[in-house]
């Protein structure tokens, strides 16, 4: 691999894993730059055979580097957590380093709870090297509550909390699919801020009331002001967890073009086919 167009942003290989040198200052000026190269080498990671050689093509993980990198804002947080996740999907070994020196980034790690996701050691030889280290044991323990304490450790920072630019609706109903098993849930509105977090509310209470075959059935003039996958992917990951699966239909173009660009198409598909009820 190539070092990417980010400037600072270093691509290697080093005992089959990628390893991302990460630029000396992370903020949501370079953030999207890096993102897509973080992506690309866990896509290809997860794509290549296992050699375990100095010289492979990442197959045996992901290492991402923050060496000496400054954390300007919430993007190098949110930057890795959204890492984790896609890594899970993808079934690719994700690992982090923070050298001890860089005790303002290892105390956002144990605040938010990273440290519990991903695997931190204190150096690019011991992260391509022996087993992970023993994963903490307080903090948030998944994705979605990360990224709540990363809001709660940058509450100012406008690129976690966007308002939106008009009062937003969103409406919620739900159907029964023909199969007698998948509950439709349809959505016609705007998904922002206000109104995602009360989609994640009801898709939640249908889970604990136990519904675990789940489609959404969006709109074509659904409104997307917001990206909805940390709510969507968590829901996701605990029906899945049960042997069910959350779909997503007629999504809007631009929800269509996070999950290709994400590589998540085939996250979000039902286990067999949905058709509504006569």
């Amino acid at each position: 691999m190539k070092d990417t167009m980010v400037p600072g942003l270093r691509i290697k290989t080093r005992r089959g894993f990628t390893v991302l040198n990460m630029p000396a200052q992370i903020s949501w000026q370079n953030y999207a730059g890096i993102r897509e190269g973080v992506s690309r080498a866990l896509t290809l990671a997860a794509r290549a055979p296992a050699t375990g050689s100095e010289t492979g093509a990442g197959a045996a993980g992901v290492v991402i580097d923050f060496g000496d990198a400054v954390l300007l804002d919430a993007a190098g947080l949110v930057l890795l957590a959204r890492a984790e996740t896609r890594a899970r999907l993808l079934g690719c070994r994700l690992r982090a380093v923070v050298p001890d020196a860089s005790a303002p980034v290892r105390r956002a790690l144990d605040a938010t709870g990273l440290g519990r996701l991903v695997p931190v050691f204190p150096d690019v030889a011991a992260a391509t090297a022996g087993r992970p280290p023993a994963r903490r044991r307080t903090g948030p323990a998944d994705t979605a509550d990360v990224l709540d304490a990363i809001r709660a450790l940058h509450p100012g920072d406008a690129a976690l909390t966007p308002a939106p630019s008009v009062p937003s609706e969103l409406t919620i109903t739900t159907t029964a699919a023909a199969d007698g098993d998948h509950t439709v849930v349809h959505l016609s509105g705007v998904l922002d801020q206000l109104t995602v977090p009360r989609l994640g509310e009801t898709l939640t209470s249908l889970v604990e009331g136990s519904l675990r075959h789940l489609a959404l059935r969006m709109s074509a003039r659904l409104g997307l002001r917001c990206d909805p996958l940390p709510i969507l992917l968590g829901i996701r990951w605990r029906v899945a967890a049960e042997g069910g699966c959350l779909s997503l239909l007629e999504q809007p173009a631009k929800l269509r073009e996070i999950i290709d660009r994400e590589g998540l198409g085939s996250v979000f598909t039902a286990c067999r086919t949905v058709e509504p009820a006569a």
